[in-house]
């Protein structure tokens, strides 16, 4: 059996970022799934992109199951017994509800609604997830912040831990690297450029150089942490609030002149 590491998972998950479906039967979640092309507005494509996630990393019989159903995912890892109802941490597969009643009976997979993968445990008591099929439409891969309040439980995939991996250097994101991880956190500087919230502009290639160096260390002189240019978890996190802060205000702009104008 094939098994990856947190890290491999997340990192195959942050470079499909802002990644959109259309009506037209392009969806490559469901294409690699279904083994030909199937709209994403025509089928829920969140299970499938997590089963993509794992074959990209080699290791989609960690699952136990090739499904597109949230349901059967769920009934799947319940009687491995590995689902789990708290401590909810990294890389674990997040089920939720939208019907603010949380399920109490696996088997059934009652009121299971969704689900995604979390990327990061926030100090506010919120999770950062990465989902596919969110964002309205025919949905898109998207970070989102969620709470407790709608999660049923998580499945808990059995990771190896990154000392026992053999991803070594190339994994990791740092000046000089040029690998799939680094590529997909350079998306996230070239948002923060698009959204007019840093001034250093990155180029699109998977290479960390003195570019976006310039642009780490000027994120974190905005999030107020130490700007001594290494990539860890508290500049991921800057990064998720910056971009989603300024949605926010964005949003709000709207609406208000919406509002004004009747």
């Amino acid at each position: 059996m094939s098994k990856t590491t947190v890290d491999k998972i997340l990192k195959i998950a942050r470079a499909e970022v802002g990644t959109k479906a259309t009506n037209v039967k392009r969806c490559k979640y469901n294409t690699a799934f279904y083994g030909a092309e199937v709209s994403g507005s025509c089928y829920d494509w969140c299970a499938a992109f997590i089963w993509w996630l794992f074959k990209q990393a080699n290791a989609d019989d960690m699952l136990g199951v090739k499904t597109a159903g949230c349901g059967v995912l769920a009934q799947t890892f319940y009687n491995k017994g590995k689902i789990v109802r708290s401590g909810y941490k990294a890389g674990d597969i997040v089920l939720f509800h939208w019907s603010n009643e949380a399920s109490t009976i696996v088997p059934g997979a009652y009121a299971v609604d969704h689900v995604g993968i979390i990327e990061s445990v926030n100090s506010d008591g919120s999770y950062t997830t990465i989902e596919g099929n969110t964002g309205g439409g025919n949905g898109a891969v998207l970070r989102q912040k969620r709470w407790a309040s709608c999660i049923s439980y998580v499945c808990r995939p059995d990771y190896v831990s990154a000392n026992n991996s053999n991803q070594g250097e190339e994994e990791m994101i740092k000046m000089g690297s040029k690998n799939l991880a680094t590529l997909a956190f350079k998306k996230q500087l070239i948002t923060l450029y698009n959204m007019k919230i840093i001034k250093t502009k990155v180029d699109n290639s998977a290479g960390f150089g003195n570019g976006t160096l310039k642009a780490v260390k000027e994120v974190q002189k905005l999030a107020k942490i130490k700007a001594n240019g290494i990539v860890d978890e508290k500049l991921i996190n800057a990064i998720y609030h910056l971009i989603n802060d300024c949605n926010w205000a964005k949003d709000k702009k709207i609406a208000n002149a919406k509002k004004a104008l009747g």
